[in-house]
């Protein structure tokens, strides 16, 4: 009965979910085994991180004794694979060559399951529409679950980054990240009709991103934000009920930062002054940390330092070149931006796969929109690479374990939606 409240006839849920469960039964024992283990996922991401990355490399691991047994490697010709693949490789190498080998090549070996894990949720586990919607249902559930955590923090310890269930500021990530392609569909049906759905959408979708907020996450609240007002123009808007859309989100924003002064600061007085584009000065830890990894980056610009390596060099640098270069270097774990620190760990040769490894998903998520545009699914998935690999924004660790799990289960989802991909790389 509930799921009549999120239903439209492009996707319905209550259908949906009597003909996946269905589809789930015919299959064979172990991809019956592995689609309920993939609908773990989101609850399985709200304990912690070893918990995440066992459940994904359990995946990865099944999948590619799968290819091997089967012989099937039809689906790693698609552009995106093949550039992530040959991103690792070189990052391989890079690490091999750099100042410290074994470090970096430990950092850069594993980072291919997050790429493996998309392939394997795009071309076996989530092939299926029906199955894909379930999924969904399942990050609605996490979502919810994970928002009421974060209110009551915000409730019962009031504070600027909260930390709930972790115990670390980072829950506002598996908010933004995780459920990312469930608030583009959310906002894309809230806009599209004038109905209970429409209604029961919005609301869900706008109380999420307040949940964002209240985390204190800037950039995630921003591409939440942002992500799920794009999305909600790409599928049949009705204009006046995305400009209200809008303007209850402004509304809501504004009266939570007046009622809560430390996160207007945050998000108003101090958000400016902290991107690093717009201010290079030594004051701003932001662009210091962009900062040393362009320097190592041209210091190493053919094939960099090595997966990871910039925490270790960046401390070395001498931070008064190059003279043309503003600011002074803030050395963390990490350059905090993705092409920044593909430039200084694996140089310009690394840096152009990555961009052809992201731009090559945007488009395959695009060409679901052309063909299947219909599905709210389909139609918006390119927001969520985009928004997730959007350049101009503080990134965690390119690398990075946590980061990456969160990241790459929205990437895997918005692939899924495209099942062309032989016809399309043949």
């Amino acid at each position: 009965m509930i799921l009549k409240y999120l239903s439209v006839p492009e996707l319905n849920f209550s259908e949906s979910w009597k003909i996946g469960w269905e589809k789930i039964n015919h299959l064979s024992k172990i991809d019956r085994y592995m689609t309920l283990f993939w609908f773990l996922g989101p609850f399985i991401y709200l304990i912690e991180r070893d918990p995440a990355d066992l459940w994904l490399t359990s995946i990865c691991l099944i999948f590619l004794t799968r290819c091997i047994k089967r012989k099937d490697w039809s689906w790693a010709s698609q552009i995106w694979f093949k550039s992530a693949l040959a991103l690792w490789v070189f990052g391989l190498f890079s690490a091999i060559t750099g100042p410290d080998p074994l470090f970096s090549f430990e950092q850069g070996f594993v980072w291919i399951r997050f790429p493996l894990y998309a392939a394997a949720a795009q071309v076996w586990i989530a092939k299926d529409r029906d199955i894909r919607i379930i999924m969904l249902l399942s990050m609605l559930l996490g979502m919810i679950i994970m928002s009421g955590i974060l209110t009551a923090e915000a409730i019962i310890e009031p504070k600027t980054r909260l930390t709930w269930p972790y115990g670390d500021a980072i829950p506002g990530s598996y908010v933004a990240r995780v459920s990312l392609p469930l608030l583009c569909v959310l906002m894309a049906v809230a806009v599209s009709r004038q109905n209970r759905v429409a209604f029961f959408s919005g609301c869900i979708g706008l109380f999420s991103i307040i949940v964002s907020l209240l985390t204190g996450e800037r950039i995630n609240f921003l591409m939440r934000a942002c992500g799920g007002t794009l999305a909600a123009l790409l599928w049949k808007p009705k204009f006046r009920l995305f400009f209200l859309l809008v303007l209850f989100e402004i509304l809501a924003v504004l009266t939570l930062v007046f009622i809560r002064p430390d996160l207007s600061h945050r998000f108003i007085k101090s958000f400016v002054n902290a991107v690093p584009i717009l201010n290079t000065s030594e004051s701003n830890s932001y662009w210091g940390s962009w900062r040393g990894g362009i320097q190592q980056g041209l210091l190493t610009p053919v094939k960099g330092i090595g997966p990871s390596g910039t925490r270790n060099t960046c401390k070395n640098l001498d931070s008064s070149l190059p003279n043309w270069l503003p600011g002074k270097n803030y050395c963390g774990n990490h350059p905090h931006n993705f092409y920044v620190q593909l430039f200084a760990e694996t140089g310009i040769i690394g840096l152009i796969l990555g961009l052809i490894m992201v731009s090559s998903m945007i488009w395959t998520c695009f060409k679901a929109r052309k063909k299947h545009f219909e599905c709210p699914m389909a139609a918006t998935a390119f927001v969520i690479p985009l928004g997730l690999f959007f350049p101009i924004q503080q990134f965690g660790s390119f690398y990075g374990q946590w980061g990456n799990l969160f990241l790459w289960f929205a990437i895997a989802f918005a692939l899924s939606q495209v099942q062309s991909y032989k016809k399309d790389c043949n």
